[in-house]
């Protein structure tokens, strides 16, 4: 009986001693747990604090407060947003070139139909407003939009119908022959995606970026249809070398880094401020401030990755987006709002390739007033026309020129890095690839 006995407070010595064990554990985990969270918070607070020092906003309020006009200082923005009031769509039912419900293309240099012919008379004619409206904004050099960032860009849909309705405008004046319409008409085209460049987030770089690529597809209908001067040329560069100066995938990363800072610290933004499981995670203590951290370090990589040379920067990009991949899902708040920066910057590269084959035309068109025909080579524009022939940003050869009969041909091999020969999208079935071109058939 006493040896049961002495076995029994043995028993219950070792579970005394375990659960102390368990307990110590569990104490320790909590105790590092709190120490963790503590300095995550801590963390992200350093790291936004220094952010703030260097400059830079860390929220979209910070980044309005910066980027406010001065009093007194003339601003594009009303001027934009009359034309946008002013802009008349065209009727359902009717059939123009690239703009309303039944949209159609036109061959590079063909001359429109009849009925459409005046169809796109009647519209340009009901847009006489706007279209002073937009001229009155090109002039001037300042232009900030006054919205709340965060409910978007109110005006982005009317700002894409400005544009196309100038590129219209282009069109027609160059089938008139009216070269001095069609030069104010594109670089009205141009001021007007430039209306983005101090706006907030990727969404307004992209459509910034798709305006120039309308304004100009523009200039290249008008190359086939009409001859410039030698000064309208070169006005026309100018406005071309403008819109890539206010072109700058690193300060949209900038201002896009502020979005996210706000979505994570207000999940209401990005729709996950409501109750249910779904939000569950974002209420762990640190969760908010690990994704604050993991957003730096992405968005801090991206904006330097967008410094570097094209084909630097895409393999950049690609191993930027492959770590943020093999992150855990600790780390999901990065895997959900990380912008595609990728893409994007094959966008950018697109964008400024088409850039370089227009201003590359424009060079062309200089040299064929002052001596009768085209060049057989790019190498017969430099330096004359052009400083030095422009390098493709997809594979770093010069963009690629052949004479064709009539005119000539100009391209980028686009996002694939392979010369398909000049061939475009509509040349080749869907998925199948094609470069960027750039055709003068006259």
């Amino acid at each position: 009986m006493h040896h049961d006995s002495d076995g029994g407070a043995g028993d219950r010595r070792f579970r005394l001693k375990a659960r102390h064990v368990i307990l110590g554990a569990l104490a320790l985990l909590l105790v590092g747990a709190i120490v963790h969270v503590g300095l995550v918070s801590s963390g992200a607070t350093r790291r936004l604090e220094a952010l703030r020092a260097a400059g830079y906003p860390t929220s979209l309020a910070e980044y309005a407060l910066q980027n406010k006009l001065p009093m007194g200082m003339d601003n594009a923005a009303p001027v934009y947003e009359s034309a946008f009031a002013a802009y008349v769509a065209p009727a359902a039912d009717v059939n123009l070139p690239w703009v309303g419900q039944k949209a159609t293309t036109v061959a590079r240099g063909a001359a429109l139909s009849e009925p459409m012919a005046k169809a796109v008379a009647d519209y340009l004619a009901a847009n006489e407003k706007c279209l002073a409206l937009l001229h009155d904004a090109a002039d001037i050099e300042n232009c900030r939009y006054d919205y709340d960032y965060h409910q978007g860009c109110p005006h982005l849909s009317k700002l894409r119908s400005c544009v196309l309705l100038l590129k219209l405008a282009i069109f027609h004046h160059a089938g008139k022959g009216d070269a001095d319409a069609v030069a104010t008409c594109v670089k009205d085209a141009l001021r007007a995606g430039d209306s983005m460049q101090k706006e907030p987030t990727l969404i307004s770089y992209l459509i910034h970026t798709a305006c120039t690529g309308v304004a100009i597809t523009g200039l290249e209908h008008a190359l086939n249809l009409t001859t410039f001067s030698d000064s309208q040329l070169r006005d026309l560069d100018d406005a071309l070398v403008i819109t890539g100066t206010r072109t700058d995938l690193a300060h949209a990363l900038i201002t896009e880094r502020c979005a996210a800072i706000d979505m994570i610290q207000n999940p209401s933004l990005m729709g996950m401020g409501g109750p249910g499981p779904g939000t569950t995670p974002l209420k762990l203590p640190g969760i908010r401030s690990r994704g604050i951290i993991d957003m730096l370090d992405y968005m801090g990589a991206s904006i330097e990755a967008a410094t570097l040379e094209p084909q630097a920067r895409e393999k950049r990009f690609r191993q930027i987006e492959a770590d943020v991949n093999r992150l855990s899902w600790l780390h999901f708040m990065v895997k959900q709002l990380a912008p595609a920066t990728l893409r994007i910057s094959q966008l950018d590269s697109r964008g400024r390739a088409h850039l370089d084959l227009a201003r590359t035309a424009l060079a062309i068109e200089r040299y064929r007033l002052a001596t009768g025909s085209i060049p057989g080579q790019l190498a017969d524009l430099v330096p004359k026309y052009l400083e030095q022939i422009p390098i493709d940003p997809f594979d770093g050869q010069p963009i690629r020129y052949r004479r064709t009969e009539p005119g000539y041909l100009l391209y980028s091999v686009t996002d694939d890095g392979k010369d398909n020969g000049g061939k475009e999208r509509d040349d080749v079935a869907k998925g199948e690839p094609y470069d960027l071109c750039f055709i003068v058939k006259r």
